[in-house]
């Protein structure tokens, strides 16, 4: 009984040679399944990051205790 079912889910397993997978420390990794196509016409200048308004967290090191 349990051997057929065992036996179609080996026929839909697939290869892991099929995927590309990309982390850039991401939590959930992004899998595409297709080759990256890259738009050679497009290239534009990327904007500069303005740092007027990103709050910056105070850091306070204490000295260790004898």
């Amino acid at each position: 009984m349990f051997w057929k079912k065992k036996k179609q889910q080996d026929g839909k397993k697939t290869t892991h040679e099929s995927y590309d997978v990309k982390y850039e420390n991401l939590a959930v990794p992004e899998v595409h399944t297709e080759p990256e196509v890259e738009d050679e016409e497009g290239e534009e200048e990327q904007d500069s990051i303005t740092y007027e308004s990103v709050a910056i967290p105070e850091i306070h090191i204490r000295k260790k205790k004898k």
